[in-house]
């Protein structure tokens, strides 16, 4: 069985894949870029409490005994959304298909803005390499096909779909990093990751089981039953729908078109009657 991963963890999972691509796209100028293309591991995965600690994150690359040049990230979730200019959410529960779901169900969603910053901090033992490493990085930031990454999100168990990791413009900031030891160089690289994160409130099987108690995996308006039915709307909270209308095809009266849908399959049917 597949582990279900959290946003923040599938969201890490993608950077990984970017940067192993941005490892293929550099080219070495240097004997320890040489090395550091060709070496088994590419990065070393930090804490996200880490960010911003220069020293926490060589500390931690110590205790992992990995040898340099190495490539340290860490990442967290910014606390506020990002600005509305940059992404929009669908804070409103909207009634959709997953593509991805091999039933085609019809479920009920919503999407929430959200920016992870990211860190990467190159160590080596050159300041050429560490320089060549930020230049380069900068350089395949500024692709437009690169700076947006894949996210495979997982809205139920079994059942991911792909949503998108922005790089904006202005969240690129590169820097030296200043490290007492002698022999041991750095560059640092920062820059946010902006996008949608899905939530399917019902219609799919929720991603963790009710360990909690009933309710426990559940949110949005359409599970809460603090929430009296709204007009049009039958009781398990699914909006109703008409089976079956007439409409004039011509202005003759003579002919009309009967639309229907299945409510099961939300299949829409035409006939043309003549009278």
């Amino acid at each position: 069985m597949v582990r279900v991963l959290s946003p923040r963890e599938s969201a890490a999972q993608a950077i990984g894949k970017f940067i192993v691509d941005f490892r293929h796209w550099l080219v070495p100028e240097t004997r320890l870029l040489s090395r550091w293309k060709s070496q088994q591991h590419a990065y070393y995965v930090a804490e996200g409490r880490m960010v911003d600690d220069a020293p926490a994150l060589i500390d931690s690359l110590r205790k992992a005994e990995a040898a340099v040049p190495m490539l340290v990230f860490a990442m967290k979730q910014v606390t506020a959304p990002p600005d509305l200019s940059q992404v929009i959410g669908m804070p409103f529960e909207k009634r959709v298909i997953i593509p991805t779901d091999p039933e085609k169900r019809q479920v009920i969603m919503r999407t929430e803005p959200r920016t992870y910053h990211v860190q990467l901090m190159f160590l080596t033992n050159d300041s050429d390499s560490a320089h060549a490493f930020a230049s380069q990085f900068c350089s395949y930031i500024r692709l437009i096909e690169k700076r947006r990454i894949h996210v495979e999100y997982h809205l139920s168990p079994g059942i991911t779909q792909p949503w998108h990791l922005t790089i904006l413009d202005n969240s690129i900031y590169p820097d030296e990093i200043t490290i007492e030891e002698a022999n041991l160089k750095g560059a640092l690289v920062d820059f946010d990751f902006s996008g949608l994160v899905p939530r399917v409130l019902k219609g799919l099987p929720p991603l963790y089981p009710e360990e909690f108690g009933p309710g426990s995996n559940l949110g949005g308006d359409t599970n809460n039953p603090n929430i009296p039915n709204r007009p049009g709307e039958n009781p398990n909270g699914e909006l109703g729908i008409v089976v079956q209308v007439d409409t004039h095809a011509d202005l003759s009266g003579r002919r009309f078109v009967r639309g229907s849908i299945d409510p099961e399959t939300r299949i829409i049917t035409e006939e043309y009657i003549y009278l």
